[in-house]
């Protein structure tokens, strides 16, 4: 609206303005107080008076200079020649002749092409001002003659607390719960709040409470979504699936369950990111949402939002909703095995519990599968060939790196292997090159020499091989097990494991 103050303010009014967006957000109503601002006897003025015989008539819908059409039912040419007729004479009292149209989408192709000139070229006295929900409807010969307004959806906060102030007034009962649930329920539609909260007096008499609004809409009471959420971020699918099959068994839609749980996602996440300072979330939500970190908010929002279609179309969508809020409550076992391979075996780093970044190679240890990490210190030659390794992705050559002895004597870097650990001698050979090209920053060597001493059988050493790896070793973590058999392929290399 403060664009149109400092236009009248200035006295720069433009010769047409269009008004769009969602239903009910008082676009219509800015139209009026517009036509009131510029014929107020007090005015032009930002803030018309209300009082004047000029405010008055346009309030009541009966002034002679203030035109008012629905191009809903007066789509045609006929209708809007009728109306250039009109506007060809001076008001006949005010400053403006004000013409508003709503929904000026429906009008006809005809229609709109016979309005084109007016609005284009028209007399000193004369201000169009159209409204539309469908914006992308309006020709783009009229959109390119009007100054646009776009009216956003009115908060949750905003309506709830006007819902409040109506209730005050007229004398019924209405709790501030009660009212938010309404308020969430229209949409940030505020003609559809009062909509929903006339239904519910007509259902509850004066006093509306929480438990009357989701009987009558169908929505489901916040505290229950919030332990819906609750047990998503515990994992606990059995209290989850209890709690929704008792919200089905009293009537709520599915698709209404799933809508309003992806909206409470939707502002915890928004509200742990920062990015929504004017939500208040009281202290139950605030406790939930300090439970995540925004990485994890995040992902639970994302697993919502792939299922959302499939629970608004499916045949059975009660089966569907309880299949989408299974695979949702099993996020936190999904995201622990993550985080357990990718710090085992992951490039770069590992996200932990928390949400937070490791960074370093990691490894795994074969007795039991425990996660083992490197040691704090001075590292030796062959932990500083490992971390040079690693650093470029190379992530098998630094664990047999790390398994080597280095020797440097006489510009030449000796690593030396056991006989057991035949098979990651020849993973550093197959990076000799890069292994040479660390060795002489490393160490101002000319050359490197991979030496396979004497001891065990090929598949004790194979086993090793095996156990030492870390997906096989998390697999043993988080699946349990023991490796029973391992059968060499024809070049000496595991090529399977029971």
């Amino acid at each position: 609206m403060r664009t149109l103050q400092n236009a009248i303010t200035s006295g720069r009014l433009g010769q047409a303005y269009l008004f769009s967006g969602l239903r009910g957000v008082g676009k219509t109503t800015a139209a009026r107080l517009l036509a009131k601002a510029v014929n107020c006897a007090e005015g032009p003025t930002p803030e018309p008076c209300g009082t004047c015989v000029s405010c008055r008539e346009i309030t009541d819908g009966v002034s002679l200079d203030v035109t008012e059409i629905d191009a809903a039912t007066r789509t045609g040419v006929n209708e809007i020649r009728d109306l250039q007729e009109v506007v060809r004479y001076r008001p006949t009292r005010d400053r403006y002749r004000v013409v508003i149209v709503d929904e000026v989408h429906m009008l006809s192709a005809s229609a709109f092409n016979a309005l084109l000139k007016s609005i284009e070229e028209p007399p000193e006295y004369l201000l169009w001002i159209f409204a539309t929900t469908e914006r992308h409807k309006v020709p783009a010969t009229v959109l390119s003659r009007c100054q646009e307004l776009e009216f956003r959806p009115v908060s949750t906060a905003l309506i709830a607390e006007r819902l409040l102030e109506i209730a005050g007034e007229e004398g019924f009962e209405l709790a501030p719960e009660a009212a938010a649930m309404i308020a969430r329920a229209s949409g940030g539609s505020v003609r559809d709040a009062l909509s929903l909260t006339d239904q519910l007096r007509a259902f509850s008499g004066d006093t509306i409470g929480p438990d009357a609004v989701a009987e009558v809409l169908g929505v489901p009471r916040r505290e229950r979504i919030l332990a819906l959420i609750s047990s998503i971020v515990e994992g606990d699918a059995g209290t989850l699936l209890s709690a929704l099959r008792e919200e089905l068994r009293e009537g709520h839609d599915p698709t209404v369950l799933w809508e309003a749980l992806g909206r409470e996602l939707r502002t915890l996440t928004l509200t742990v990111a920062g990015a929504d300072p004017s939500s208040e979330l009281d202290g139950e939500a605030a406790a939930l949402a300090g439970r995540l970190s925004l990485d994890a908010w995040t992902r639970v929002l994302g697993l919502w939002l792939d299922h959302e279609p499939v629970v608004r179309t499916a045949a059975h969508r009660d089966l569907a909703l309880e299949v989408a809020a299974l695979r949702l409550s099993r996020w936190p076992t999904v995201r622990r095995v993550e985080a357990l391979l990718r710090e085992a075996g992951g490039t770069g780093g590992a996200v932990g519990g928390d949400g937070s970044r490791k960074t370093g190679p990691a490894a795994s240890s074969a007795g039991g599968g425990r996660t083992a990490s490197r040691s704090a210190g001075p590292a030796g030659p062959a932990e500083a060939l490992a971390d040079a390794l690693w650093n470029k992705g190379l992530r098998q050559a630094a664990g047999a790196a790390r398994e080597a002895t280095v020797e440097i004597a006489g510009g030449l870097a000796t690593l030396s292997l056991p006989a057991e650990r035949a098979p990651l001698a020849r993973i550093l050979e197959q990076r000799l090159d890069t292994i040479r090209e660390i060795a002489s920053e490393l160490w101002h060597v000319t050359g490197v020499d991979v030496v396979v001493g004497s001891a065990g059988t090929v598949e004790d050493s194979l086993a090793d091989e095996v156990a030492r790896d870390p997906g096989v070793a998390t697999a043993l973590e988080v699946l349990g097990g023991n490796i029973a058999a391992v059968k060499p392929d024809g070049n000496g290399e595991a090529s399977g494991w029971n």
